[in-house]
């Protein structure tokens, strides 16, 4: 059975946060409107009782009386009516208390003592105003005892009149404060899941690293002496020797100074020297390495670039960063950039050559080279020396061609 990528298995858990969070804030909208939509039905039902209570003390009194039956009510009831309108035909009759925002609206059918209201010929009445003693007449027709009079009554609710308070408000905000807890804790979850499998892949590459290099030390320990005696004795043929013989002497000596040289690397790469952390100018550095790597070699760096490292390190994690662009771009400008990045101080080595031919980790891997007199120990010497510092080397491809190494070690503290 096969596995999901690392990358489907890490994502998982935020998308599941992600659903769970929009799901619980879609609860929590839909529990606010229905609140809210229940205090409006509560408000409503509140003022229409109180509308039809009004109505009927409105039929026992007549429009002389109407504002003072609307200031009685309103003081009787003003934790929940704020303000009446009374509204006729022919305009606002009375308008008492707060009388802005949204009203309930109540029909009333009066009884005679309001049929001068009725409309008809008469004069309007604007907002705020109180009509007169009622007038008889005009309505152009003989009003009986049962003729009815239809009036408007507007009650205003009184403010906090049938709401939950702060109950909506709180189910959104507690509902987006978890949802947002869920998905940062989700977040940081799967960050240290990531972590955790890179420091799990790490500490299994410097397993596998630390053996090849044991096992590589042992063999180079055990070459070094049968080695050294055919160096000296190929040294010892070259005296005297004639012509024919010398060449192959020479060519002999040349294999084992070569060899000698892999077995030096070797044991390096196996034991490290320990780092000794100074704060070191990489600017100063990379000049002075620059000017005795030869060639065409640009530095573009700040007047000091200071850095906490290993000084030797450095420099010779410079040289072989030079030494390989510069096997690859022979006759070319390189480019070296230093500066600080953040934390870090930074020096890149950017070269126009063919560019990578393997991928940029697999680079670091012992006996990996793309170069016929290479050793394929360069870099990963490099790599550690670089992380004895606290620091790295990595490779990366060069816009329009090339490559760029890329050195970063602890900026110094200032």
């Amino acid at each position: 059975m096969r596995l999901p990528p690392l990358r489907v298995l890490l994502a998982a858990p935020v998308i599941a946060a992600v659903v769970l969070a929009a799901g619980l804030t879609w609860l929590a909208t839909v529990a606010s409107r229905t609140l809210r939509e229940r205090d409006a039905a509560v408000r409503e039902g509140i003022l229409l009782r109180l509308g039809s209570e009004f109505v009927g003390l409105l039929r026992e009194v007549g429009p002389d009386d109407a504002a003072t039956a609307v200031e009685t009510f309103l003081a009787t009831h003003g934790q929940t009516v704020a303000g009446i309108e009374i509204v006729t035909p022919r305009g606002v009759l009375v308008e008492r208390g707060r009388v802005d925002g949204q009203a309930s609206e109540v029909s009333a059918m009066l009884g005679p003592r309001w049929r001068g209201l009725a409309g008809g010929a008469g004069r309007e009445f604007g907002p705020g105003r109180e009509l007169g003693p009622a007038r008889e007449g005009g309505l152009g027709r003989d009003a009986g005892p049962g003729w009815q009079t239809a009036l408007r009554l507007r009650l205003y609710p009184a403010e906090g009149l049938g709401t939950s308070g702060a109950l909506p408000s709180a189910i959104m905000a507690g509902a987006l404060v978890v949802s947002f807890c869920l998905v940062v804790f989700s977040l940081l979850a799967v960050a240290g899941l990531a972590q955790r499998q890179r420091l799990a892949a790490a500490e299994a590459e410097r397993r596998r690293l630390e053996a090849l290099a044991l096992a590589g030390a042992g063999l180079a320990h055990r070459i070094r002496n049968p080695l050294a005696g055919i160096k000296g004795t190929t040294q010892l043929l070259l005296e005297g020797a004639a012509p024919p013989l010398a060449t192959r002497a020479e060519r002999i000596l040349a294999a084992t100074e070569r060899i000698d040289t892999l077995l030096a690397r070797l044991l390096t790469f196996a034991r490290p020297p320990e780092a000794n952390p100074q704060e070191v100018d990489l600017a100063e550095v990379a000049r002075r390495v620059a000017a005795s790597a030869g060639g065409a070699v640009r530095v573009t760096a700040a007047e000091a670039v200071p850095a906490w490292a290993d000084e030797e390190h450095v420099e010779s994690v410079v040289e072989e960063l030079l030494a390989n662009a510069r096997a690859f771009d022979p006759e070319g400008e390189l480019d070296v950039e230093v500066r600080r990045a953040g934390r870090q101080a930074v020096v890149e080595v950017c070269d126009r050559g063919p560019g990578l031919a393997v991928e940029p980790e697999r680079a670091f891997d012992p006996y990996v080279t793309t170069r016929p007199e290479g050793t394929g120990l360069g870099l990963a010497i490099v790599r550690a020396l670089a992380r004895a510092s606290g620091g790295d080397v990595t490779l990366a491809p060069r816009r329009g061609g090339g490559t760029v190494a890329r050195l970063a070690v602890p900026a110094a503290r200032r």
